[in-house]
């Protein structure tokens, strides 16, 4: 099973498509970051599903949605509430289990997604694992703001759907 066959749902849904209209680490979208982070999980899933009997399609959405809120947290909010960094996990959960089947991993990775800033720890490999691939993520874009003209490869407007090789 490829990337593309784990969160198709998820990527042709209206809502879930908004992520793309917000700012998340300039100059890149919510989108394309949840996008990078679903990647690099995928990617890592499959070099280490058989040594450690993860679930790649846990991992893969999980990932997708780690950050589904709908909002750019740049801005003042209309409620004036702040401590972005400590509320989203919740709010993208909830956003989640509004708009898709959630598996008990996949709550466990979008909740803990932020450890050790939240202290809710992952309970669950899986959830370990992409809470790392997003810090990678955010490394990656913190280190390619500074590029003056981003090449296109670099940008995570769609899933790169190449299958794993070995």
């Amino acid at each position: 099973m490829d990337l593309s066959e784990h969160v198709e749902d998820i990527l042709n849904h209206e809502e879930y498509q908004q992520l793309a209209r917000f700012t998340h680490h300039r100059p890149f979208t919510t989108l394309e970051h949840s996008l990078r982070v679903a990647q690099i999980a995928y990617n890592w899933s499959l070099r280490l599903e058989s040594k450690l009997k993860l679930d790649t399609h846990a991992i893969t959405r999980g990932a997708l949605l780690h950050d589904f809120f709908l909002y750019d947290w740049h801005e003042p909010r209309p409620d004036r509430s702040r401590w972005h960094g400590f509320r989203h996990p919740r709010i993208a959960c909830q956003n989640a289990e509004r708009c898709f089947q959630l598996s008990e991993k996949e709550k466990d990775i979008i909740l803990s997604h932020m450890w050790p800033l939240t202290p809710r720890l992952p309970k669950t490999r899986e959830a370990f694992l992409v809470m790392v691939a997003d810090k990678m993520a955010s490394i990656q874009e913190f280190r390619l703001k500074f590029k003056r003209d981003l090449p296109p490869s670099e940008r995570y407007t769609s899933l790169r759907l190449i299958k794993h090789k070995s």
